[in-house]
């Protein structure tokens, strides 16, 4: 199967995937909302992408002006297509890139100096969420502690597995839907952007 890059200095770049590889590259339709999300989160941007496959939504997030994408996979199969296809791309990708063979519910090995992540893409398969939803939730809340004062985690599961009544008070979480992916969006409490924020007031308004 092939990807294509939506948009960004990438744009339309056709990315190599593999076929009965397991990975589960996000649909166009959901990769361009995610991406209409955070569009002002993603310039000069730290961005860790879990789960990250032959590295598409990472790939995406670097087109868009991400500083850096830590890319964390552990099937070799998966990494060698991602390696190939941020070389495809260029030396300046491969440069703004690091990959990590690694467990991806475990935050990736970083340098004591290095910066917190912006933007968190978690993408599990689903059957691991529908499995145990609420080792999950708490699985992503723990990757969300480590964003920087500010930053998004992006949790890609598929639709009626969790709830935003699954996320506890300490996050402000926005839950969307497409067929039957769902994405929710979490941000810290206190720390979402003034448009989700009001996005939420005028959904709980119009639910009276």
């Amino acid at each position: 199967m092939n990807l294509k890059v939506i948009a960004g200095v990438y744009g339309s770049r056709v990315l190599r995937s593999v076929r009965g590889l397991g990975t589960r590259p996000l649909l166009g339709q959901v990769k361009a909302a995610i991406f209409n999300v955070l569009a002002e989160a993603l310039p000069d941007a730290v961005v860790w992408d879990l789960f990250a496959g032959t590295g598409a939504t990472g790939i995406e997030a670097l087109s868009r002006g991400a500083r850096t994408v830590v890319f964390v996979e552990k099937n070799n199969k998966a990494l060698e297509v991602l390696r190939g296809n941020l070389r495809m791309l260029g030396d300046d990708a491969v440069a703004r890139s690091r990959v990590v063979r690694s467990d991806a519910w475990e935050p990736p090995p970083l340098e004591p100096d290095a910066p917190a992540p912006n933007v968190i893409f978690l993408d599990p398969p689903y059957a691991l969420v529908q499995e145990d939803p609420v080792k999950s939730v708490y699985r992503a809340r723990q990757l969300a502690q480590a964003l920087a004062p500010g930053g998004c985690l992006v949790f890609h599961f598929e639709s009626g597995a969790v709830d935003e009544d699954d996320f506890d008070d300490d996050f402000t979480v926005d839950l969307r839907e497409w067929g039957n992916s769902a994405i929710a969006f979490l941000w810290r409490a206190g720390e979402a952007p003034e448009r989700v924020v009001r996005r939420q007031l005028r959904s709980t308004a119009d639910d009276r």
